[in-house]
């Protein structure tokens, strides 16, 4: 987790949590994994969570496929706030996804 955390705000908070639910249940159901290693990260003005798993790795087809509506509810979720994920294989095996999320705006101090 990052040292110092970006300003609370409910609705990222809620985004992180889902997101990183449904890609814990993709690794669950999906990855056969023996090990999954979790990142959040603030950098540039952005909330950065990486997972990475060390299963059989998501094929191509999935990603894009019909029966991959877990992937696109988070693609879909972080778009809604102004975010991105991105899902690649694995450095060596497995599935690594990236989520990124802009920090909330803070309120300036008149």
């Amino acid at each position: 987790l990052p040292e110092n955390p970006p300003p609370e705000d409910a609705e990222v908070s809620t985004a992180v949590f889902r997101i990183f639910q449904e890609a814990l249940t993709n690794v669950a159901r999906h990855a056969q994994a023996s090990r999954v290693d979790a990142t959040l990260t603030a950098e540039s003005n952005q909330l950065c969570l990486t997972i990475e798993d060390d299963g059989v790795g998501i094929a191509e087809g999935e990603l894009q496929g019909p029966k991959s509506l877990g992937l696109l509810g988070m693609i879909e979720r972080a778009a809604c706030l102004g975010g991105s994920v991105t899902i690649t294989r694995g450095k060596a095996r497995g599935t690594c996804v990236t989520i990124r999320l802009p920090f909330p705006s803070t309120p300036q101090q008149a």
